[in-house]
């Protein structure tokens, strides 16, 4: 077994109860972190997640949070290092993504996209600003979207705040060098039901993505990329340039 490059770390991740932020606590827990996550709606498969990692030996808080709430973000965050010690690494995962065309758009929908997907990370990163000082820095790490580099025409709420999240990401980036590094990811299509297999064909790759590539990518940065801040590592198999 690989010896986990993590331990001693405590990490955070918003919205981790399913999906890609289930995956992404799983693997900071495998590589020896302890961890922290919230969830809104998966709060079964959130206190599942929890108890699989506890018989496994990690430290593990589970709360739930919406983004949508004011303030709500920071708490977790400050919850987070409250409980476990402090805070090295924050992975601001949560995101809402629905469909509307220009005729079927609302200021609610607008609203939501914007308090969910930019501010609900720039009030987590700025909350973990002051835990992280306190120890040697730390790593941010923001699931930012294709979406966000790529105009699709029924989804504005979604791909205005995605583009936003990745401004917000190079500044926050150059507000907080040099101890804390801030990056994004713009995942592609994954692999999910109901996803189109022509766009699998338009994509360079010809497929769509998994849930693991994404996570090896939020690793990389965590980890590996000591020398990178405010980029944004595509991994969408190609289709941001095709």
């Amino acid at each position: 077994m690989p010896t986990p490059r993590l331990v001693g770390k405590i990490a955070a991740v918003t919205g981790g109860g399913r999906g890609l932020g289930r995956a992404l606590v799983r693997a900071l827990a495998e590589e020896g972190a302890d961890v922290a996550f919230c969830y809104r709606e998966s709060r079964s498969e959130a206190e599942k997640e929890a108890r699989t990692l506890l018989e496994r030996g990690s430290r593990v808080l589970v709360v739930p949070a919406d983004a949508r709430i004011p303030g709500e973000m920071a708490a977790f965050v400050d919850e987070a290092a409250a409980s476990l010690g402090g805070l090295d690494i924050l992975v601001n995962n949560i995101g809402v993504f629905r469909e509307a065309s220009i005729e079927e758009l609302t200021e609610e929908a607008l609203d939501e996209a914007f308090d969910v997907n930019v501010k609900a990370a720039v009030m987590a990163s700025r909350a973990a600003v002051v835990h992280m000082l306190e120890r040697a820095g730390g790593s941010i790490v923001n699931i930012a979207s294709l979406g966000g580099l790529r105009p699709w025409k029924n989804y504005l709420p979604y791909c205005a705040s995605k583009a936003a999240l990745i401004m917000a990401t190079r500044c926050l980036a150059l507000a907080l060098a040099p101890r804390i590094r801030v990056n994004a990811i713009a995942p592609g299509i994954l692999d999910l039901p109901g996803a189109e297999e022509d766009l699998a064909r338009r994509t360079p790759l010809r497929r769509f993505g998994t849930h693991a590539e994404i996570v090896k990518a939020a690793l990389f940065l965590i980890i590996d990329a000591e020398y990178t801040t405010g980029d944004v590592l595509c991994a969408d198999g190609g289709r941001a340039w095709a």
